[in-house]
């Protein structure tokens, strides 16, 4: 009797932890931030496409965004969402020409497994800038937009990558 009532506790334990794993994993925000297991990057002209945790894509409101401060003389920047090893898969170029950004424009849609299409981002002010990757029913967009002063670190501190 203590066997099938223990088995029962058991059963029941592990009915409860699958329904409570499957409710608080957020497997969408996974993908996002760590597409097929590796870490997403803002890789382009303001960072000299390398990889640094000042750029990492981290999970927020309007998708998985980051920040990076930008001089308006040096526009247009050229940029790309992508991981360490530039995997297909986790190369985030635009999806169709001309792939250019401006600032107040629209979401452009882009190609996870792109290879040479860099978005092409014209500012016209100095200032700080969020870059977004936003996940759709139809695909992956990148949306950039200027952040508002009180919204962003010191455009100095975020030169200096803190």
């Amino acid at each position: 009797m203590k066997l099938i009532t223990w088995f029962k506790f058991i059963s029941l334990s592990l009915l409860a932890s699958s329904v409570l794993c499957g409710c608080s994993n957020d497997s969408s925000a996974d993908e996002q931030t760590q597409k097929n297991g590796q870490a997403l990057y803002l890789r382009g002209d303001m960072n000299d496409y390398s990889v640094s945790e000042t750029y990492r894509l981290k999970s927020s409101e309007q998708g998985l965004c980051t920040e990076a401060a930008l001089h308006a003389d040096w526009s247009p920047y050229h940029f790309k969402f992508a991981d360490a090893k530039w995997s297909s898969g986790s190369n985030f170029g635009y999806a169709f020409p001309p792939g250019s950004l401006e600032e107040g424009s629209r979401d452009l849609k882009l190609n996870p497994n792109s290879r040479f299409e860099d978005v092409l981002l014209r500012i016209n002010s100095d200032g700080v800038y969020r870059f977004c990757l936003i996940k759709k029913a139809d695909g992956y967009y990148a949306r950039v937009s200027k952040l508002a002063r009180g919204d962003e670190k010191s455009f100095d501190d975020a030169m200096k990558g803190k």
